[in-house]
């Protein structure tokens, strides 16, 4: 495994967050291993009693909705991809978009990187013959970044997604996030995010909804209690579809045609 350094150094000298070396839902390592994304889906999967794949795919009902009497995107961004697996669901439905991947673990992106290699080699030709497009299948993009701070100009996606992301960030940095997620998004596009819910969505479950915090998510009661659509509105988007489906909601905004680039 790779040799550790102090965590005060390293989150200042390759600018991660402190907030980012917790051990989320004790995943051993953290994000900062390529033997914690070896084992992520499996343990992620056993949290979530076999239904974490179901609720990402979620995510791709307002997306699906939002181009299907429009041109299919032509370039899509996921934010915070993690091992990259719901990309390859997402390429499933777009194989024609460029796919850009960000993460700021490079030991995810790797694993990222190689569940993309083996769509390609195993679903990617099908996919395009399904959805009748005749060209060659092109390797998404993989970007190291932190969601506060993306490295792209204005109005450079038609679509960006972020998945299981927010309940992990303070509150300043999920306001950072919406921020430049709502200024990369095209004039017309779309921003899907898929999280757990939060209070008030499931009234049945409000009553231990909390109790997730204990799982090592110092943010988590701060996010259930967040009304976090106004801040998207502020940005300039207006607020369109929710999806609620056992724990996990999905929320989409659009950004209007005549508004090009968001900030709080």
């Amino acid at each position: 495994s790779e040799p550790w350094l102090d965590r005060k150094k390293t989150a200042s000298a390759m600018a991660y967050p402190e907030y980012y070396f917790n051990d989320f839902h004790y995943q051993t390592d953290g994000w900062m291993s390529s033997s914690s994304a070896s084992v992520y889906e499996v343990s992620t999967e056993t949290l979530f009693l076999g239904k974490q794949d179901a609720m990402q795919r979620q995510t791709l009902i307002p997306l699906v909705q939002h181009f299907e009497n429009d041109e299919s995107p032509a370039a899509i961004l996921e934010v915070a991809c993690g091992t990259g697996r719901f990309a390859t669901f997402t390429r499933d439905n777009f194989p024609k978009a460029d796919m850009t991947l960000t993460d700021l673990s490079p030991f995810y992106l790797e694993k990222a990187r190689q569940h993309d290699q083996y769509w390609m080699d195993y679903r990617g030709e099908e996919a395009l013959k399904e959805n009748l497009i005749n060209t060659d299948i092109k390797p998404a993009k993989f970007v190291q970044a932190n969601a506060e701070s993306l490295p792209f100009p204005d109005n450079s996606f038609d679509a960006v997604t972020c998945v299981y992301l927010f309940h992990e960030l303070p509150e300043n940095a999920r306001l950072n996030a919406i921020s430049e997620m709502a200024r990369i998004v095209k004039p017309g596009g779309i921003i899907v995010l898929t999280d757990s819910i939060q209070l008030g969505d499931r009234s049945d479950s409000d009553d231990r909804i909390g109790n997730f915090k204990d799982l090592n998510e110092p943010h988590y009661e701060n996010y259930i209690s967040t009304e976090f659509s106004k801040w998207f509105e502020n940005c300039g988007l207006v607020c369109d579809k929710k999806y609620v489906s056992s724990t996990t909601k999905t929320v989409s905004f659009i950004k209007p045609r005549n508004v090009n680039s968001g900030h709080v």
